[in-house]
């Protein structure tokens, strides 16, 4: 099967702790897989790009193979895989620890009353950005027959790498691009980097974090409009469990998509699970509306488990049962196919 949609980003094993004392440990995660999986449930066409390190369990590279989706662009290095605690409050807000050891080896103790030094400030988020660097691929990184494709989603990466991604696809027109995007303080909406990137980008799609960090306190429906002015045709907040804000430029249709009531279990990568929903259903409707329900379905079933492989043994046929029932939810007639 040919690969007509492709998913950028990184492969993670996630440790989680809930506030109820439950653990889930080594759960395969990473922003490409949940993106992947999120595409695979509605398309058969799906591809993902992203490093594998050397304590990635081969099983999990075994379950994808087995999958529909195209594993061609995972690139092997001998570096750790991504790891992280996930901690879970009792009010619901989340905490992420880095357990990649040169990262471990210059966090602060939160015993200690004395705060980092400049320069330990500085040796910490160094650590932290070749840990992300290299865990994320580059577009010579992968084959060249991976490249005719539809649609591109690229998931949170450092800067750096989104630049030579963005670059890389200046001069391929005919691909759909969708980003997210790490938190992004900027001063102004006409920042070069934020510019340089809203070039290029069909989609763009942050979370509520990643927006209030280019606008503190901001109004979803500014926020998209301003952003939608400086080059993407579409722009969607993702909001958690208040659904998806989502602005059409060429419609000029500001719209709020209440989410499914899903059985949530781990929240982890339903953000990334909606932005490859969301690129399946665009490419196949061509409207941002249709391709957000879409993107909401992929999202309800990836929060309903731990790690993100458990969204393969969802079919099409069970996510177009559960977007007849979002639709009720929102009130709005099923689209005929």
């Amino acid at each position: 099967m040919s690969t007509k949609h492709l998913c950028v980003g990184s492969l993670a094993l996630n440790d989680t702790v809930y506030a109820d004392g439950r653990t889930s440990m080594a759960d395969p995660g990473g922003n490409a897989l949940y993106a992947a999986v999120g595409a695979n449930i509605w398309s058969n066409q799906v591809g993902i790009a992203a490093v594998v390190g050397y304590d990635w369990p081969s099983e999990y590279t075994a379950t994808l193979a087995q999958s529909d989706i195209n594993i061609a662009g995972l690139v092997q290095k001998d570096e750790e895989t991504l790891r992280a605690w996930t901690i879970y409050e009792v009010s619901g807000y989340r905490r992420y620890f880095s357990r990649n050891t040169e990262v471990v080896l210059l966090t602060p103790s939160p015993y200690s009353s004395r705060p980092l030094s400049a320069e330990e400030a500085a040796r910490f988020s160094e650590a932290a950005r070749r840990v992300h660097l290299r865990s994320s691929p580059l577009p010579h990184e992968l084959p060249p027959d991976l490249w005719h494709i539809d649609s591109i989603h690229l998931s949170p990466m450092r800067m750096e790498t989104m630049f030579a991604w963005i670059d890389f696809l200046q001069d391929k027109p005919h691909i759909f691009v969708s980003m997210d995007i790490l938190p992004y303080p900027v001063d102004t909406f006409d920042d070069p980097g934020l510019l340089k990137i809203l070039s290029r980008v069909d989609a763009f799609m942050p979370s509520e974090v990643e927006a209030d960090s280019m606008m503190p306190n901001h109004n979803a429906e500014r926020f998209c409009r301003e952003i939608a002015a400086r080059g993407p045709k579409i722009v969607a907040v993702k909001q958690g469990d208040h659904g998806v804000a989502i602005y059409d430029r060429l419609r000029d249709c500001f719209h709020q998509v209440l989410p499914y009531p899903a059985d949530v279990d781990d929240l982890t990568g339903a953000g990334d699970s909606f932005c490859g929903g969301f690129s399946i259903g665009y490419c196949e409707t061509h409207d941002p509306l249709q391709a957000a329900f879409y993107g909401t379905v992929s999202a309800s079933f990836i929060i309903e488990g731990f790690g993100g492989l458990h969204g393969l043994q969802k079919t099409r046929q069970h996510a177009l049962q559960r977007l007849e029932t979002l639709y009720q939810i929102n009130r709005l007639s099923v689209p005929q196919p």
